[in-house]
């Protein structure tokens, strides 16, 4: 059987692992002279910062990425956070365990309650599970602005926007709840891609960069590409975006129900800081949710894992917030306001090393959170990555949950209780 993979980001790269691995004739087709998109590392003044990815999981070795790089027998490293997540709040950085006593007793016996429901599974349905996440929250918990910011915080540091439906934030924090908090990547996100990448080819794949598929005939099952090579199939996996995708096959092979539908999809946008700070690491393995700031939704220090990504005697800090509006220079400067207000004597100690900006062809994901996607409508056609995550994935372990259904969809395993 013959697959051919168009992208190698995280999970392009992750589903030819499993399709080389099962005996699949594998062919990985990468518009780009590098393998792994937006999770890989990108070299600069000495630094390791990434591509896209905060070299970190969300769920750390607990969680669906790490459980399929184990079933790949990948030689990763992830080391949980501890503790699994810190606030900035009142000026001060404290333990998260330490947020609940900025609620009132009427409000912790009912978030008690709520996480209980949650962990039970007594998820929100119908017209419930549409509204606004943080409005159900508020009146699931009562008007609290420290929640508030926290889930606002959560939301724009974990999905790059500032707001989901109530299904799919109560999805997240039952993913949260089941799997734990995040992880740091030993070596960073390019210590996954490359062994993905290796595993693949071990066990037969090749990987083609520079390779740009510019067309898609799904009736003679072909991929063309840019410099006029054909490559045929008998499944194709796509990682480059459903919309992209769509118009690969060409949006005459699709019905008007479904274009409307693709063509409704918005993207989760944002910017993401990367700071040297002379020293030691401030806040080890962990991230620290920003509640005191305009912008900044959240931070953490790859190198405190991994002191290759950062030269002698300094510590990588990576800050992100969500866009909240197409003026990039008023984000960046309300931004960069806030890393200094975190880093109060940052002219002294550090430097703000690069701005990366995510946002309309290579944005932070796709398809942003809480929007639903169905199957893919081609036959032997198959969307992996961040335009297709279902319900309660985070991020890469969206993208993994992904990858998990399309592996279950060619008969590939079973992963039933792994959807949150």
């Amino acid at each position: 059987m013959r697959a051919v993979v168009i992208g190698s980001g995280i999970g392009g790269l992750l589903t030819s692992s499993f399709l080389a691995k099962n005996g699949y004739e594998v062919t990985v087709l990468e518009k780009a002279p590098y393998l792994g998109g937006r999770f890989t590392n990108l070299n600069y003044k000495g630094f390791g910062l990434s591509t896209g990815a905060f070299h970190m999981l969300p769920h750390g070795e607990d969680g669906p990425l790490a459980y399929l790089l184990k079933l790949l027998g990948a030689d990763v490293t992830i080391v949980n956070s501890n503790p699994k997540g810190m606030i900035f709040y009142g000026g001060g950085i404290f333990h998260y365990r330490e947020g609940w006593k900025y609620l009132g007793w009427r409000e912790k016996a009912r978030a008690v309650k709520l996480l209980a429901d949650i962990k039970r599974n007594k998820l929100p349905t119908g017209e419930e599970a549409e509204m606004s996440g943080r409005e159900w929250i508020r009146e699931k918990i009562g008007d609290n602005e420290f929640v508030d910011l926290f889930i606002k915080s959560f939301l724009g540091w974990a999905d790059s926007v500032l707001d989901v439906p109530a299904g799919e934030l109560a999805r997240e924090i039952k993913a949260a709840l089941k799997w734990g908090g995040p992880g740091l990547i030993r070596g960073g996100c390019k210590a996954v891609t490359d062994e993905l990448a290796r595993l693949t080819e071990k066990n037969g794949g090749r990987i083609l960069t520079r390779k740009r598929a510019v067309e898609v005939d799904p009736d003679g099952k072909k991929v063309f590409t840019a410099d006029n090579e054909e490559f045929p199939y008998d499944i194709l996996i796509s990682n480059i975006g459903i919309k992209e995708t769509v118009e690969l096959i060409g949006r005459e092979h699709f019905d008007r129900d479904y274009l409307r539908r693709v063509d409704s999809l918005k993207p989760s946008e944002g910017i993401k800081y990367n700071v040297a700070l002379r020293g030691e690491p401030r806040i080890g393995n962990t991230v620290v949710f920003t509640l005191d700031t305009e912008r900044i939704n959240g931070y953490n220090e790859p190198s405190s894992l991994s002191p290759e990504l950062a030269p002698e005697g300094y510590t990588l800090v990576m800050l992100h917030h969500a866009l909240q509006s197409r003026n990039l220079k008023a984000e960046q400067r309300k931004g960069i306001e806030d890393i200094h207000h975190i880093f109060p004597n940052l002219d002294e100690e550090g430097e703000i090393l690069l701005i990366q900006t995510y946002l309309d062809g290579n944005p932070v994901n796709r398809v942003a959170g809480g929007q639903t996607v169905e199957d893919f409508p081609v036959r032997n056609v198959y969307v992996v990555g961040d335009a297709y995550r279902p319900a309660g994935g985070i991020e890469v372990e969206g993208i993994a949950l992904g990858v998990m259904k399309t592996l279950e969809r060619l008969g590939l395993g079973s992963f039933e209780g792994w959807y949150p």
